[in-house]
Formats: structure tokens, sequence, C-alpha cells
């Protein structure tokens, strides 16, 4: 009789879990909508509006994890110094895991991650004018810790952990543990490239999203100029910068080239006040001048007198921005201003 009725509760019991289970994925898939409304009214994300938010299934994978499936959102990418940028953002899974319940450590992990911009059947001639960034196969790791003890502070534990992943927008860093893994597409020009973009952490602590140094070999065709050891180690860890990068340099090389035989023209100064004005316009002056130092520093051709021609010039086209002069008036500028050092010497 004491075996029956031990046998009967277990019965009971493995009956009860699926539809204990089943109840607790409905309050998941509840709770998450409520989220998505969240995150889409309130600025959690730094630089980040969030337009759409939408998921397939949320459910309990297991008594520590919970799975989302088919998520997918649209974005607006705010900066100071970058136009905004619409982005669609897919997620085949996403996987919240309590790594460590006395610690209150969680990891969030997402596979199939792709982001583009949201006119994926356009012609290459329109993607190519809208400089194509493109991120697919990526798998996102984030270690985090959230103290779930006090949901009085949920909302300002998330406004600060999404403000410590966001600086990696603007500044391309963050201290939060990430590990990554992507393809990117980039058109420069009319060509379509790949690049493999991970995550490193350096010596300070901070992780960054880098591409390969290798890959601007495989790519140098396409480039005006050669690069320096040191701006393809800049470039390596601003991935999503080359394109729009690559793209300025080209264009200051050959609209100075245009006066190539004109000796009324300096040639080698215009291309460095263009290409500086360029950078500083669509970066701001501090990358601008990192990147354009970066050129002068690994370049061993040059003699000391042309680094202080082209530093000077470099400097020249990053106030020209600053002092917001249009593209058409920086030749005119250019001719006139005594700041300019035509010849090096």
């Amino acid at each position: 009789m004491t075996k029956s009725i031990f046998s009967l509760l277990v019965i009971l019991i493995l009956l009860l879990i699926p539809a204990g289970l089943k109840f607790s994925d409905s309050l998941i898939y509840n709770y998450s909508l409520k989220t998505t409304h969240l995150l889409k009214t309130n600025q959690y994300f730094p630089g980040i509006k969030i337009q759409d938010l939408d998921f397939k299934t949320a459910e309990l994978s297991s008594l520590d994890s919970i799975t989302w499936k088919n998520i997918t959102s649209q974005i607006i990418v705010r900066n100071k110094t970058f136009s905004d940028q619409t982005l669609v953002v897919h997620i085949q899974s996403m996987e919240l895991i309590l790594s460590d319940i006395m610690g209150k450590n969680f990891i969030l992990i997402a596979n199939g991650l792709t982001i583009s911009p949201p006119y994926q059947n356009a012609s290459l001639e329109k993607i190519s004018k809208n400089h194509l960034n493109r991120l697919e196969k990526g798998r996102l790791r984030i270690d985090f810790r959230f103290n779930f003890l006090r949901p009085d502070t949920t909302l300002e534990q998330i406004r600060d952990l999404m403000k410590k992943i966001g600086t990696i927008a603007d500044t391309g860093k963050t201290l939060i543990p990430i590990n990554f893994s992507g393809i990117g597409s980039f058109t420069i020009g009319t060509e379509l490239v790949k690049a493999m973009i991970t995550a490193k952490r350096d010596t300070n602590g901070y992780y960054s999203l880098v591409v390969n140094k290798e890959f601007f070999n495989t790519i140098a065709w396409l480039m005006a100029d050669d690069l320096t050891e040191a701006e393809a180690t800049l470039l390596s860890v601003n991935p999503f910068k080359v394109p729009k990068l690559l793209e300025i340099m080209n264009i200051a090389k050959k609209e100075s080239e245009k006066f190539k035989n004109n000796k009324g023209i300096p040639e080698d100064a215009y291309r460095h006040v263009l290409w500086s004005y360029l950078l500083t316009r669509e970066y701001g002056p501090i990358f601008s001048k990192e990147i354009t130092d970066a050129h002068e520093e690994g370049d061993d051709t040059n003699t000391q007198a042309d680094h202080r021609m082209d530093y000077n010039n470099n400097e020249v086209g990053r106030n020209y921005a600053l002092e917001q002069y249009k593209q058409n008036e920086i030749l005119n500028r250019l001719l006139n201003d005594p700041n300019v050092i035509r010849v090096a010497q």
C-alpha cells in the first residue's frame, strides 16, 4: 500500500513538472514582453534608440537558464560626430544563464547574430553609397554580475550595465568581459570584402572588437596609399570605421592628384589638409589626429622636414573642419592661408 501511494506521488510529481514548466514559460514570456516594452520606451543603451523589438519564443531551458529565440530589432545608432545610422539586428537564440548563485554572476550568450542596414535587397551601387557594414554568423558571450536580491535597484543596475557595454560604440572599448566572433562584410568603393572580427582584451583590462591586421594586406589593391604598421594597428581595433576611412583616404588622394601638374597648387599639402578635414568632419578631431599621426609615425620614407609639414597641414585640416568650412571652400582657403606649409624645409 505504501509503495502504491509512493508510486502515485512520483507519477503525480512527474505529471506536474511539465505543467509547472509550462506555467513558468508563460510567466517568462509575459515578463519578456514587458521588458521589450521598457527597452523601447527607455534610453538604456547610450547613443542607441530601439525602434522595434520582438521575439518568437521565451522559455525556461533549464533550472538555471532562460532562452529566447528569433529575436529581431531595428535600432538607431546616434553619435555626436557620426550621422545617425539605422540597423536591423537578428539573433537566432539568446540564453541567460545563472552561473554562480552565491556570487550573483550571469552569462549572456547570443548565437546567430546578424547586424545589417535595412536594405538587403538593394543594388550594390546603392549599398556602396551607404557604406554597408554587415555583421553575420556572430556569437557573443557577456559575463556580468547582477544583484537579483535587490529588485528595487533593477532598473539602475540595467542602466549601469548597458552604459558600460555601450562604451564600445563610442570608444571601441568596454570593461565588461566579452567574447565575440563574427564575419564583417564591408563595401570599399564597389568591392565587397569580408573579415573575421573577434574580441580582444588589452593590458589595461579593456575589451574591444578587432579585425586581424593581416586583413589589410588582402585589400591593399583597394587603397590609394599603403598603410603603415601604426595605421593598421589603429584600424584593426576600429573595424566598423574601415570602409569610410579608406574611402576618405582615396577621395583626398584623387582630389589632390587633379593638380599634379599645376605648380600653383601644392598637391601634397592639399591632400593632407583635405584628408584631415574629411576625417575630422566624420569622426571628430581626436580620432582624426590619431589616424593621421599613425600614418606619419610609421612612414620612414619621409624626411623630418616632410613630417613637420604633414603634421602641420593635418592640423590645419582639422581646424578647417572645426571652423565648419564647406568642402568646396577648402582649396581656396588653403591657397590663401599662411598657416599652410607648401614646401618641406
